[in-house]
């Protein structure tokens, strides 16, 4: 009979909780023993008697990492400053890192910080103890990744030290076990994808826990729960493990299963494509561009380079075209179709400012939701839409493009700071479905009109069919100037130095006290022109100053008397999310150095392969693992820091893929979801960080924008297509308008570490800000 070792993994709202939990669930233990874990935050169960009752029905405890210090007991660790207690002394447990320093600090042990901090670094472990079982098959000497602010001191003779590391703080404690209890620890990450042998060290202490429980008896304790049923404990221990699992919630947008094929097939049918040849030349997109007239929404690429930039979209919207657009501060969404005749800027205004009535305003409907209820929204609209039996090798066949804000992240608090704004200008999502879309491959030379209800615009049709028209278009010298006009002047409104130096003193200050491992400290710079010049004009200087692989050019007129519409134009080299019916994978970069006359590639890498930048970019690294594990079983690290060469920048960038989306109850909106705000633009562990960026450190620091909200910059941009596929762009190197451009705004910033220094990141700073501040300038 097939036994089950059922795991209990407290969670304390870290970044690389699910990197330990897969490693946990990928052990072999035996052929008739599976391991089952439920994971629960540290303040999912709130009284010591409640949390002995659940732990006695587990086999074993892993106390994860996290932000705090056990020192400050529930405030900082929650429920696990109850854990070491006499009546749980039987079950085995095993703390990671903050669960390390909470087991030895409950046994007389002190904590006190690093005097040099160790985040994202990679260190050799020295076994103490030849005959420990925890580190059985394990080598004396191998490498694991420390992410630790403070350190176990002042050693009691309950403690017994296993394995040490030294450094410039001396020699430090790296694992330990209690002295006649099953209870082990250790400080370093044995799941980071830079640690050796960490699975060694999980699969021995499950192996220690299952020959404790033996020795013990322990598969007596779950009949002893105040709850078990006297007539049938095993189903009263299941109906426990079913309430934790509740806990945290995993739930999908949207039911998968539920889609209807005959829709699906009804809907396919209508959809009709046409083929051309023509250049390769990425150019080619923004020239057909200048030719149409028509709205449009544009993400190309003005820079081909392997797996990125290959395909350029040019989305047409339409009459029937709907718009979803999100205000979080206002807990609203507005559905509208794109420049309706009975859509005006004044009845949205009213609309959105009255309470809610039960009647119907005619073309627009306006719903009282958050955040999270607007991805159901989302998700039930597309699910009517989606058609998986069409062409996947097309990345886009018709569906939503748009933006979705930093504030539609995950941890980020509604902020209306500053009553003066109006809010109804200010959107944190907006999207538009797209029934026509004009599709360059620029690897193959193939274009394809595509529309999904047989109502592809005739004048683009014409454009495309008339004899020579194409070769016009592909010959014709690209009419745009490199430079906005010399008559135009420009306010620059950047943010200081010496508020700058605050929030970068408040970044050390958190990360030497274990609040943060890195955070990403960014600023907001504010340009007025003297005169307005079109968005589509700034976008054309733009991309060829700054040619990249997500070049977006999005101006949302689907009002049709608005003189105020949001318009984002980005040259951005960092995808956040692709995903297809199968996998998904994320690209963040982290570590950057400015491109000059004596700057190689080869230069370029020593420097981006240095300790400090090494780090940023494993945080991130692992940070994503987390998120995308914590959803799928399969994520592999396809990449390990390449540096890209860019138009002005060289990057230090990596490569996640998640395997088996087919498989799973999830869709790749979920995993969209479920990962914002992007980590390369938050830092680790992701909750906590949010919070400290937004309530305090970028608070005062970004004074010429709206209260310490991110707005569209550190958000994303892209699309989800009506074939199953989506990618989606991080919103840097970019500028942004909530006016159409008669102010704008440029985001930018980068990863502070403890091995940050104050210039060194200024410095970085300006580097990404002068991509989009040099066509002012």
């Amino acid at each position: 009979m097939r036994e089950t070792l059922h795991v209990l993994f407290i969670d304390s709202y870290d970044s690389f909780t699910y990197n330990l939990v897969r490693l946990i669930e990928q052990q072999n233990i035996g052929d008739n023993t599976s391991i089952k874990i439920i994971t629960i935050h540290n303040d999912t169960i709130t009284t010591k008697q409640e949390l002995i009752q659940y732990a006695k029905i587990f086999d074993a405890i892993v106390v994860g990492p996290g932000p705090g210090n056990p020192i400050n007991g529930t405030n900082d660790i929650g429920v696990i400053s109850s854990l070491f207690c006499d009546e749980l002394q039987d079950v085995p447990i095993l703390g990671v890192c903050l669960g390390f320093q909470a087991l030895c600090f409950y046994h007389g042990a002190k904590i006190e910080e690093l005097k040099t901090i160790k985040h994202g670094q990679v260190y050799p472990i020295t076994i103490k103890s030849d005959n420990d079982e925890l580190f059985k098959g394990i080598p004396s000497h191998f490498k694991s990744t420390r992410y630790h602010s403070l350190h176990v001191t002042n050693i009691t003779p309950q403690i017994v030290p296993l394995a040490t590391t030294t450094d410039e703080n001396g020699e430090l404690l790296m694992a330990a076990r209690i002295k006649d209890k099953p209870w082990y620890g250790v400080q370093y990450h044995p799941e980071s994808c830079s640690s050796e042998f960490g699975e060694f060290l999980i699969s021995n202490f499950l192996s220690l826990a299952i020959k404790n429980n033996k020795t013990l008896g322990r598969t007596n304790w779950r009949n002893e729960s105040k709850w078990a049923s006297q007539s049938n404990p095993e189903l009263a221990s299941k109906s426990m493990f079913k309430a934790l699992e509740k806990k945290i919630d995993r739930s999908t947008i949207y039911d998968k299963k539920s889609i209807i094929q005959s829709k699906e097939e009804e809907e396919e049918d209508l959809i009709t494509m046409n083929q051309y040849n023509v250049t390769k030349d990425p150019q080619f997109t923004f020239k057909l561009c200048d030719k149409i007239r028509d709205h449009k929404f544009i993400m190309a690429s003005s820079s081909v380079s392997k797996n990125r930039g290959e395909w350029s979209i040019i989305a047409l919207p339409n009459e029937n075209s709907k718009v979803f657009t999100h205000y979080n501060d206002l807990n609203k969404t507005t559905i509208h179709k794109w420049q309706d005749k009975y859509v005006t800027s004044k009845i949205m205004q009213e609309r959105l400012h009255q309470e809610l009535k039960n009647e119907k305003v005619q073309g627009i409907d306006v719903i009282s939701e958050d955040k999270s209820q607007f991805w159901t929204t989302i998700g039930e609209f597309m699910k009517s839409h989606l058609i998986p039996t069409a062409r996947m090798d097309l990345p886009f066949i018709g569906g939503l493009v748009g933006i979705l804000g930093y504030e539609m992240g995950s941890f980020v608090k509604n902020n209306k700071c500053d009553e003066t704004v109006d809010l109804t200008l200010k959107p944190d999502a907006k999207l538009v479905f797209i029934e026509n879309t004009i599709l360059i491959n620029h690897e193959t030379g193939e274009l394809y009109t595509i529309s999904l209800k047989d109502n592809f615009p005739h004048n683009i049709t014409a454009l495309l069919d008339k004899e020579h028209s194409l070769d016009e278009v592909q010959n014709t010298i690209l009419p745009w100037e490199r430079e906005l006009p010399k008559d135009i002047n420009y306010e620059i409104m950047m943010p200081e130095k010496k508020d700058y130096t605050t929030a970068f003193n408040k970044c050390q200050e958190y990360m030497h006290k274990g609040d943060s491992y890195e955070i990403c400290l960014t600023t907001q710079t504010k340009v007025i022109p003297s005169e307005w010049i079109s968005p589509w004009r700034i976008f054309q200087t733009l991309i060829q100053r700054n040619p990249a692989p997500f070049s977006n050019f999005f101006q949302f007129q689907d009002i049709i008397d608005d003189k105020n519409p949001v318009v984002l134009l980005s040259t951005s080299p960092e995808r956040f999310l692709k995903w297809n019916k199968d996998t998904c994978e994320l690209r963040p970069i982290k570590g950057t150095v400015k491109k000059t006359e004596d700057m190689t590639l080869e230069k370029a890498t020593s420097i981006l392969k240095t300790p400090k930048e090494f780090g940023e970019n494993l945080m991130i690294l692992d940070l994503i693992r987390n998120d995308l594990y914590e959803l799928l079983p399969d994520v592999r690290v396809e990449e390990f820091m390449s540096v890209e060469e860019y138009a002005t920048v060289y990057q230090l960038v990596s490569v996640i893929k998640a395997y088996g989306l087919n498989e799973s109850k999830y869709s790749g909106i979920d995993i969209l979801k479920h990962s914002l705000p992007p980590g390369s633009m938050t830092g680790a562990p992701k909750k906590i960080t949010v919070e400290l960026l937004q309530e305090d450190i970028e608070k005062g620091l970004n004074k010429d924008i709206y209260s310490s909200n991110r707005g569209i910059y550190s958000g994303i941009s892209g699309y989800w297509s009506v074939n199953g596929n989506g990618d989606w762009s991080v919103n840097i190197r970019c500028m942004y308008s909530y006016n159409n451009g008669k102010t704008w705004q440029l985001g930018a910033g980068g990863a502070i570490t403890v091995l940050s220094t104050l210039e060194g990141e200024l410095e970085e700073m300006y580097t990404k800000l002068e991509t989009g501040l040099q066509i002012f300038t």
